[in-house]
């Protein structure tokens, strides 16, 4: 299980380290709370039967905060994309369909 990246998020007002790990199959994030009381979680993102998308946690059964810290994740990963543009000179003589 190679790790991609690691962050920080905010849970009801305290830091939470997040890593994500890639799979074969997909990737997973791990999450530990600064809080003691929380224990770290494993969530992902399943698909139901019909084939929405939810996060859900590894093992099942801290389902809710799997759903609420999923939001946090998906919320940072979208807010921290990074578009990367690649511009050339034109070499070739013959006019393109651009010119």
């Amino acid at each position: 299980m190679s790790v991609i990246k690691q962050f920080d998020i905010v849970y009801d007002g305290a830091p939470a380290t997040v890593t994500e790990h890639g799979l074969k199959s997909g990737r997973v994030f791990r999450i530990e709370f600064s809080k003691r009381a929380l224990l770290p979680l494993i969530i992902t993102v399943a698909h139901d039967e019909d084939d929405k998308k939810f996060w859900t946690s590894i093992p099942e059964g801290r389902q809710a905060l799997a759903e609420e810290v999923g939001k946090l994740v998906a919320s940072y990963l979208r807010s921290n994309i990074q578009i990367c543009v690649t511009t050339t000179d034109k070499k070739s003589p013959v006019p393109s369909l651009f010119d």
